[in-house]
């Protein structure tokens, strides 16, 4: 099949992404060929969005091991695919030292040097998707917006995005950078499933401007993901419906929710790319979408931010 496709700024990528921080978890250190595997399966498959992002990692003192997987499955890959439409996308600002003591730093400096470093471990001058993981207390959001800015004007990235974003912090983003017609912000990437829902604004500002919106842990999570319709039964109902799987309608929700949704499902496995381009080819029916809406989240985010948010000036 081919796969429908959306816009991130001034570039078209299929309608479904592919998530690949599982594929760093540390029951995955050994199994790296069935993770390239995976990669490659997505490529075949006509997938053109890669997510990973430099904490995506077995340990602290291997952070850069997803960016470099990534990067050795491009490098591997002898399929059909055309690499050159391929949109791989990474995150900094989010640290991890050792004793696995996590932290934030957006410093000018240490933005630029975790920015430099993914440049390294993907292979490339130029990082065409940045985006920026989460917000440090330390400084403001309009000063780390700024040294955002910088790897941009330095042409060490190409295009700007952000994750984890209120929508006061998106406002600043937005007035400091721009939207993506002016080369600005192209993409938020912010927890949204059937069990998380919140800043239900900032998609809603994201869909009125056309900036991508990419769900991270659209399943909800790892764990829940497996069984997702024994927790919302309304979810396996529809699939009932229409013979799919409870995910594949998850999927399927995700991008009837919004024409700016790009569902970024994580996968370690060939069997569950399939899957993920499945659902980009069911049609929802009024009926099953409003039911699907009406069912109740659980609002518990799958990493919530113990820290306090950055002042916005």
């Amino acid at each position: 099949m081919t796969l429908p496709m959306r816009t991130i700024g001034d570039l078209s990528v299929s309608a479904v992404g592919l998530g690949c921080m599982p594929m760093s978890f540390e029951e995955m250190v050994d199994q790296r060929e069935r993770a390239l595997n995976t990669v490659h399966r997505a490529l075949d498959l006509g997938i053109t969005l890669i997510d990973t992002a430099n904490i995506y990692a077995p340990s602290w003192d291997t952070v850069g091991h997803n960016e470099a997987l990534v990067a050795e499955a491009l490098r591997t890959y002898t399929g059909p695919a055309d690499l050159s439409r391929v949109l791989v996308t990474t995150k900094g600002g989010i640290t991890r030292g050792p004793g696995e003591t996590w932290g934030r730093d957006s410093s000018p400096r240490a933005l630029r040097a975790a920015c430099e470093e993914s440049a390294r471990q993907l292979g490339v001058d130029v990082i065409e998707l940045y985006q920026h993981h989460r917000h440090d207390p330390v400084f403001s959001y309009l000063d780390q917006m700024r040294a955002l800015r910088a790897l941009q004007e330095d042409g060490l990235v190409r295009r700007i995005g952000l994750s984890n974003v209120n929508r006061a912090e998106l406002e600043v983003a937005l007035d400091e950078l721009g939207g993506p017609g002016d080369g600005g912000v192209v993409s938020v990437q912010n927890e949204w499933s059937p069990r998380y829902r919140g800043d239900a604004d900032v998609l809603d500002r994201c869909t009125e401007l056309g900036i991508a919106f990419l769900p991270w842990s659209p399943l909800g999570g790892s764990t829940q993901a497996r069984d997702v319709g024994s927790h919302y039964a309304e979810f396996a109902a529809v699939a009932d419906e229409i013979g799919a799987s409870s995910q594949e309608v998850v999927l399927a929700w995700l991008l009837a929710t919004s024409p700016v949704m790009i569902p970024i499902p994580g996968a370690t496995r060939a069997q569950t790319v399939d899957s993920i381009v499945r659902s980009a080819s069911i049609s929802l029916s009024a009926d099953q979408k409003a039911r699907l809406d009406a069912t109740q989240p659980e609002m518990e985010s799958m990493y919530p931010d113990d820290l306090p948010r950055s002042p916005l000036f």
